[in-house]
């Protein structure tokens, strides 16, 4: 994860052809006897993923071996954090060599028509790590950590108005899959930015009028019926800033959320 409530668009520099052949090769004596590398579907300085087959069960399986520890780590607890939700599931971990294995999901990219059900998702995703947090921790007071796109009209906030986001929201970080909607690639998740910063970042891929000509309030109505949240809990003009914000990240641009007045 980034600093708490920012988040900056980074460009990863690209390994040469002899860097990732050396690298993928190192990965497959890590995990030999138990996972059988297969090619390389992503690579950078940061990160090689791979795809990969189990030796005993033949499972598919995606590979993601970090070379950043810190990286590593917040994708881990990443996995932890919103476990249960709609998200592939882990299926091997090895701290030691920064390694993650994760089910391989058959599906492709989303669409402008997918939205709904994309909405639908990272609702789920929030409400998920909200619900990990409280049974980890047994918190039942008012959250230190409100969200910022609340509305005034919202005096008396529950735990499930905290603070939470996935983070990078990009196509091929979903899949649209037989079973629903999945979500991939959790280091950039925080406790400390809007959930609005999800589900605006979506506007980035799907081609959404910059101008707002969409409709904002219903993107907002059907977030808060998957949450079981009435819609006047959010300010709209709270979630058109926070979106102003988010089209304007480009490379080495941070987005900085704003407290809450």
């Amino acid at each position: 994860m980034n600093e708490p409530k920012a988040f900056e668009h980074v460009y990863l520099e690209r390994l040469d052809v002899a860097q990732v052949q050396m690298r993928r090769q190192a990965l497959g004596k890590l995990l030999a006897g138990r996972y059988q590398v297969l090619r390389v579907l992503g690579q950078s300085v940061k990160s090689l993923v791979c795809s990969g087959q189990c030796v005993v069960s033949g499972e598919q399986v995606v590979i993601k071996r970090y070379f950043n520890e810190a990286a590593y780590a917040a994708e881990a607890s990443g996995y932890l954090l919103f476990r249960s939700g709609p998200i592939a599931g882990m299926r091997y971990q090895d701290a030691r060599y920064q390694v993650l294995v994760l089910e391989f999901l058959q599906g492709r990219l989303p669409s402008p028509k997918d939205l709904p059900e994309v909405i639908a998702a990272y609702a789920a995703m929030h409400a998920t790590a909200l619900t990990n947090i409280q049974r980890v921790i047994g918190l039942r007071s008012t959250p230190e950590s409100l969200d910022s796109c609340l509305s005034s009209r919202c005096r008396v906030p529950s735990f499930d108005l905290q603070s939470i986001s996935v983070g990078d929201c990009k196509p091929e970080h979903l899949r649209i899959t037989a079973d629903g909607v999945r979500i991939l690639d959790l280091e950039t998740h925080s406790l400390h930015r809007s959930v609005w910063f999800d589900i605006v970042s979506l506007s980035r891929f799907l081609g959404v009028d910059p101008e707002f000509s969409w409709d904002l309030e219903e993107w907002v109505a059907h977030y808060c019926a998957c949450r079981e949240i009435p819609a006047h809990y959010y300010d709209l003009q709270k979630i058109r800033d926070c979106l102003q914000r988010v089209q304007a990240l480009g490379p080495g641009r941070m987005y900085y959320e704003q407290a809450l007045p």
